[in-house]
């Protein structure tokens, strides 16, 4: 052995700072979906419903107090990332079925909106989320029933009178 100190059979000297750690990874881009532009989302409204289900006259779809085209099924609209307010509501003699929500749509991503019209004239629509369930029908189903019942108390009435 000789007697040169300790510290001269050490392995290199450490890196320098800049060599320590690799560069951090670029960021990664939110998912796109296809046709979609940068900073973009998608709104997808689905009215529920059919022409021989609901009304032959489709619920009118307004996005940030602006009326677009729609139908029966699924409407999609791309639209800014950032919150947003979805509006609808079914006409005939007069405007009935109003329902509006705000919807936040992330930068690539898309949110889910479902619209149901109700069954009659005196009520609001319903809106959100998921699938929908039509109002209305416990005052339908009493009215068809007191149709019914006048329809039967004038047959019955014509049949003992007439």
């Amino acid at each position: 052995m000789t007697n040169q100190p300790a510290a001269q059979f050490l392995s290199a000297p450490p890196p320098a700072p800049s060599q320590q750690f690799a560069p951090p990874p670029p960021p990664v881009p939110a998912p796109q979906l296809p046709g979609l532009m940068l900073g973009h989302g998608l709104i997808r409204v689905n009215i529920q419903g059919s022409v021989m289900t609901s009304s032959m006259i489709v619920p009118s779809l307004l996005i940030d107090g602006r009326l677009l085209t729609s139908q029966y099924g699924v409407n999609a609209f791309q639209v800014p990332a950032g919150r947003h307010k979805v509006e609808l509501y079914a006409q005939w003699m007069r405007r009935y079925g109003q329902a509006d929500l705000d919807v936040e749509v992330g930068e690539g991503g898309v949110a889910e909106v479902f619209y149901a019209a109700p069954l009659h004239q005196f009520t609001t629509g319903s809106i959100g989320l998921t699938k929908q369930h039509r109002k209305g029908g416990l005052f339908m189903a009493t009215f068809l029933a007191l149709l019914f019942a006048m329809l039967l108390a004038g047959v019955y009435f014509a049949n003992t009178l007439g």
